[in-house]
């Protein structure tokens, strides 16, 4: 029945700059932007997946509660990802860290919006 999340997306009251921070800081390229009264935001491949930056009428200002949504970015090392994200002034909430359960590592950061996502892969 479910084949997939197609995409994941993220509402913000000014899409532009968080865009632009997903941009400069994370180096994604932009695969469409759309401006359409009912429909505004840019997308972004992101390693195969779809992420979309969109306005939305109902969101305000910064998240108030980035525990609630987090979404996991696959990467090669988390360590050398982490130097390059911090390099470029990202906002870490934990440094690189094992996993207790599990062979991987983690290292957890917040977006312009305050949104948390998290970095995974080998060390």
């Amino acid at each position: 029945m479910y084949k997939g999340i197609s995409a994941t997306l993220i509402w913000s009251e000014n899409f532009r700059n968080l865009g632009n921070w997903y941009k400069e800081k994370m180096g994604l390229k932009t695969i469409e932007e759309i401006n359409h009264p009912d429909d505004t935001g840019i997308g972004f491949d992101i390693g195969g997946s779809y992420l979309w930056i969109g306005q939305h009428s109902e969101v305000k200002g910064k998240n108030r509660d980035c525990h609630r949504i987090m979404f996991n970015i696959a990467v090669d090392s988390v360590s050398k990802t982490y130097a390059i994200l911090k390099k470029r002034g990202v906002k870490f909430y934990a440094k690189p860290f094992k996993a207790p359960t599990f062979d991987k590592y983690f290292a957890t950061f917040f977006d312009l919006d305050g949104n948390m996502l998290q970095l995974i892969g080998g060390k």
